[in-house]
């Protein structure tokens, strides 16, 4: 069986290794290990590139793969990590990961709490603001008031990832200054959200539907072994962190656990997701977002959980793989099987 892979390099963008803005991009290293994991379960990988470079690839009607696994995630449009499940269903070619109506609803933050708290899920209180809000002081006064938030708050723009513009205000100036900014590097609306004192954890999930379930429960960490309150994209790009296997007691993994499936088959995802949590003091779990093309990086949140399961990183992919595979009557030969 061969298996696609869409991708992005800042070097596709024109972004540079020190971009304080733009940071959700691949390195060449991690996607050759997950092309390695794909020819350790015996399937033939097939290197495509960014929605661009898939589109072109299309048109010169190459020949068609069974799968083609998206890892890919666009730029400053809030429809750019639907792009490729859409292409990819009007050419007929099946899609390892979640269709394009997951992906652009899970990409706004702010709808997608909406569906978390109808679903039951804790959920940080929090204030919309429009691009472009005139305004603004006026605004951002009001619904502080009228949503009752209080000083801290994070800031983070609706549609983007990788913690991108991801800040926090202690007071209206800051509030207003991280708003503009946010608006004005990435032309979207911006969410203010109540802060939550505590671990930011993750929860990895494999599968579809009834078949899906919660691989593990991670952290990021600094070098030091101490937890990360905010994960900033300064956090991510330019200082030593580690993942590591976490655990905040039988009731509460059970609870970050089923959360993480509950939000994860209510918006339909398929083969894969991760959502993000805070953990407060008390032990009360919190839902960020979740993120249906999460990064499958070398160490990261998906091989850290499968290790801490008995798994190999391979053989994780496998199961993402075999999951589309069934959802759409293929039937893959791997090794072992």
């Amino acid at each position: 069986m061969r298996i696609g892979i869409t991708y992005d390099l800042r070097e596709d963008y024109g972004i540079s290794e020190d971009s304080s803005v733009f940071a959700d991009f691949c390195q060449p290293s991690e996607i050759s290990y997950l092309a390695d994991a794909i020819r350790e379960c015996g399937w033939e990988p097939v290197s495509i590139g960014n929605m661009h470079k898939l589109y072109q690839w299309l048109r010169a009607d190459n020949p068609r793969p069974d799968l083609v696994f998206a890892t890919d995630e666009g730029i400053l449009s809030r429809n750019r990590e639907a792009i490729v499940p859409a292409l990819l269903e009007l050419a007929g070619i099946p899609c390892i990961g979640s269709d394009a109506y997951a992906m652009g609803l899970s990409q706004n933050k702010y709808h997608t709490k909406l569906a978390a708290r109808q679903l039951g899920l804790y959920v940080p209180g929090c204030l919309y603001i429009p691009h472009g809000q005139e305004k603004l002081e006026a605004y951002l006064h009001a619904g502080m008031k009228r949503n009752k938030l209080e000083f801290p708050v994070v800031v983070k723009p609706n549609c983007e990832g990788y913690s991108m513009g991801v800040g926090v205000a202690s007071n209206p100036r800051e509030l207003a200054e991280q708003v503009r900014w946010n608006m004005e590097q990435y032309h979207d609306a911006v969410l203010c959200e109540a802060y939550i004192r505590g671990e930011e954890v993750y929860v990895p999930v494999v599968g579809t539907g009834t078949d899906a379930y919660a691989l593990g429960i991670g952290a990021c960490k600094y070098e030091d072994g101490s937890p990360i309150d905010i994960f900033s994209l300064g956090d991510k790009c330019f200082r030593a962190i580690r993942d590591e296997a976490a655990s905040f007691g039988a009731a509460a993994d059970r609870t970050l656990r089923k959360h993480a499936l509950s939000i994860h088959r209510h918006l339909q995802c398929r083969d894969l997701s991760r959502s993000d949590f805070k953990v407060d003091e008390a032990g009360k779990a919190w839902f960020l977002e979740i993120n249906p093309r999460p990064g499958l990086t070398p160490g990261g949140p998906f091989e850290t959980c499968a290790r801490a399961a008995g798994k190999t990183y391979a053989g994780v992919i496998g199961e993402i793989v075999r999951s589309a595979a069934a959802r759409c009557s293929l039937f893959p030969g791997s090794k072992g099987e």
